[in-house]
């Protein structure tokens, strides 16, 4: 199912005790032209995932030439690129190189797919079953209002109607 909405109303209730953050933002965020609920819920969920590391989000898809969702560092230097398919190898090779961390956000099978890749050092596979990514597409509207809390390791988000959890483990410990 493509997206509707030109552009999304993000309000978010942020907290988290452990790092003692707790925010209340507002984002516009545009679904790419002919993405996907599915793609845009991966997007928004790995957004929240790394929250607190002020992330980023890429204003068009680019084949994986260039991250979806990264975090930069003052000199624009890439801290962390976040894909949200599997790669090639070469492109892969290329993310790891101009990344401190590269995190593939991928399904079940691609998944198994990349287990069976040549893995960068640098590279995590962070994975959200079809459940997640279903459950999270209930509740993408034209106004999203959302209320997350993070208690290590496990990120919980609802709009007040529908619940998810997510077990954030593969994105704060490095399996290198």
């Amino acid at each position: 199912m493509q997206m509707a909405s030109k552009v999304i109303c993000l309000d978010v209730n942020y907290s988290c005790d452990a790092s003692h953050a707790y925010q209340q933002q507002r984002h516009y965020v545009a679904p790419w032209q002919g993405e996907s609920a599915e793609h845009f819920a991966k997007r928004l969920l790995t957004y929240l995932s790394l929250y607190e590391q002020h992330p980023s989000f890429a204003k068009e898809d680019s084949n994986g030439k260039a991250p979806d969702v990264y975090v930069q560092d003052s000199q624009q230097h890439f801290a962390l690129w976040c894909q949200l398919e599997l790669l090639s190898e070469k492109r892969l090779q290329r993310a790891s190189h101009l990344a401190d961390q590269l995190v593939l956000v991928l399904d079940e099978q691609q998944t198994n797919r990349a287990r069976h890749q040549t893995q960068p050092a640098n590279q995590r596979i962070f994975m959200l079953n079809q459940g997640q990514l279903d459950d999270f597409c209930l509740m993408i509207k034209g106004h999203m209002q959302l209320s997350v809390w993070r208690e290590e390791p496990v990120l919980s988000v609802t709009d007040g109607e529908h619940m998810l959890q997510l077990d954030l483990n593969p994105l704060i410990t490095c399996p290198h």
